[in-house]
């Protein structure tokens, strides 16, 4: 915790028979005491000072991962944990309540309290008896100041992490597409909007002139009210484009304007009214005019891919936007749906290079997290991703996810190809870095993978829990395990249920000596797979260098798994 939190009295205050102390993140309840993982007592403060709503998943992902892209299980692993921990049932709730479709709402009751156990207490003077007491604060001042107490911890674990990110300095002109407004009047057709706007930031980023920040951290800021120039000092760029979309049957409406930050003068603003048929057209023809506008050379191969589209088929890429809404939900049904939508639309087009390589991810998905048969799993994500590859050998998309599969399937040179030449065709393709660097890390160049997982960061400033673990794997190769930890507890944070992130934590911790913090990870590695055994970690981990993984099982059992 930071200075300006400790200068809080730390009165903590009481949910139901249990005491929370924000500052220190523990509860306890009589003389069980437990530590809470920092999101896990974020999410509770923040539960608590709304207590009886119901708090979205959408406030919740906003204000506690401060728009971080977080994985659909993240905040979901945080309550399933805190329910374990308060003996709570989600069937039968006492403490939090799950409001289908909507969110939490915690139901215990709050109270803001002096408590006297020394632990919690910052003044303490002897008595008499020359037995530490407490000294006597009026009932009004231990509310008031719970309250500051809880309030101040909001503002530290809460506040929007817009701080200024490092403008890219080469003289490539550095752009984020911000998510594009739904004007459709119907909430279902977001996954349209959303879809718009990461194909115009693809086709963006396949411009090796222009440095493009990654969709997943540009559409952090959907469904917020904008500041053009926050926005861009948050992400790092001087141009921001923004516009919005309206659907209505077979027409479609589309807004978008280029805008220099720095100066907050419109570059570009145009306004398309066209057929559904059309919706690739118009996305071309506004990468086009941006390029234009920022005076980007493009080489002969660029010009190239740029006359290119998806596919022929409107219905098609329908379907291939509709998987990809799904599959970003990180759920087994959500996959199941996105594979369903995917093949629809490689029935409607059977030359869709980009519908094969995602469906060859969620194949990938079914294996990694789920546990699918991996023979099968990996075996049909292979064929279609190398049917991708050959359908269109142009598409940095369809290259990088032939990587993610080679890197699977441990096949790490064949990974290492396929990513670099991912990057070649787009530099600016953040995820082909982190595929790149997992694969070189394994192969026993860690070293070599920091620079490649720090410029996949520079591109996607709000990543997601894979690079954090990228780069947490990559200091614990190179027995730097105190910034291993620290990286660690960052993918932690952005995805609770990344199973593979607490073995690496907890082999860090253990091999720092750190026994009582090696054990706690351990232990909550257990509460998230009761089932795990230091056995299962060769199966898991593609390390192929006999003595790291012997040293890590090793480390791991000495923690106590």
């Amino acid at each position: 915790m930071t200075d300006s939190l400790r200068s809080v009295p730390p009165i903590p205050f009481v949910l139901a028979d249990w005491t929370v102390d924000a500052t220190t993140d523990r509860i306890r309840q009589g003389l069980t005491e437990h530590k809470l993982e920092s999101k896990m007592m974020a999410v509770l403060v923040y539960l608590a000072t709304r207590a009886g709503e119901v708090v979205t998943r959408e406030e919740l992902e906003r204000d506690v991962w401060h728009g971080r892209v977080v994985g659909y299980d993240a905040l979901t692993g945080c309550v399933t944990k805190l329910r374990k921990i308060l003996g709570d049932d989600s069937r039968r709730p006492r403490y939090i309540e799950t409001i289908a479709k909507k969110g939490y709402r915690l139901i215990a009751a709050v109270n803001p309290t002096q408590v006297p156990q020394v632990d919690f207490s910052p003044e303490i003077s002897p008595s008499p008896g020359g037995m530490p007491r407490h000294r006597a604060i009026p009932g009004w001042s231990i509310v008031v100041v719970a309250m500051l107490a809880i309030t101040t911890v909001l503002g530290i674990v809460f506040k929007n992490n817009v701080e200024h990110a490092v403008l890219d300095e080469s003289d490539r002109p550095s752009i984020a597409v911000l998510p594009f407004d739904n004007l459709s009047n119907d909430a279902t057709q977001d996954y349209f909007s959303n879809g718009i706007t990461a194909d115009i930031t693809t086709a963006l980023s396949n411009h090796s002139g222009l440095f493009v920040i990654a969709h997943p951290s540009a559409a952090s800021f959907k469904g917020q009210d904008v500041d053009v120039n926050r926005a861009a000092g948050a992400l790092g760029v001087r141009y921001v484009l923004q516009g919005s979309v309206r659907r209505a049957e077979s027409k479609l409406r589309v807004n978008a304007q280029l805008i220099d930050a720095r100066s907050g003068v419109h570059l570009w603003a145009e306004r398309y009214d066209r057929e559904m048929r059309d919706v690739l057209e118009v996305q071309d023809e506004i990468a086009a005019k941006i390029v234009g506008a920022l005076e980007v050379k493009l080489t002969e191969e660029e010009k190239q891919r740029t006359a290119r589209r998806y596919t022929v088929s409107a219905e098609a890429y329908d379907a291939f936007l509709r998987g990809q809404d799904h599959y970003v939900g990180y759920t087994r049904e959500d996959n199941l749906q996105a594979q369903a939508d995917y093949q629809r639309a490689i029935d409607l087009d059977p030359n869709f290079a980009r519908a094969y390589s995602a469906l060859a991810l969620t194949y990938s998905m079914d294996h990694s997290f789920w546990r699918a048969d991996p023979a099968v799993a990996r075996a049909r994500a292979l064929a279609l991703a190398e049917k991708a590859v050959e359908l269109d050998s142009t598409s940095p998309q369809t290259y990088w996810v032939l990587g993610h599969v080679h890197l699977q399937r441990r096949e790490f040179a064949s990974a290492i190809d396929a990513a670099q030449h991912a990057i070649r065709l787009n530099p600016n393709f953040a995820d082909s870095y982190i595929v790149l660097a997992s694969s070189i890390t394994y192969q026993g160049d860690a070293g070599a993978a920091l620079p490649l997982v720090r410029k996949a960061m520079r591109l996607n400033p709000r990543y997601p829990a894979p690079y954090a673990l990228a780069l947490g794997r990559a200091y614990y190769f190179l027995d730097r395990y105190e910034d291993a930890a620290a990286a660690l507890r960052d993918a932690i944070e952005c995805n609770a249920n990344l199973l593979s992130s607490y073995v690496y934590l907890t082999a860090a911790l253990s091999g720092l000596g750190k026994t009582d913090d090696a054990g706690w990870t351990a232990a909550q590695l257990r509460m998230l797979a009761p089932e795990f055994k230091v056995s299962d970690v060769n199966e898991m981990l593609p390390i192929e260098n006999t003595e790291r993984l012997t040293a890590m099982v090793d480390r791991l059992r000495r923690a106590g798994l």
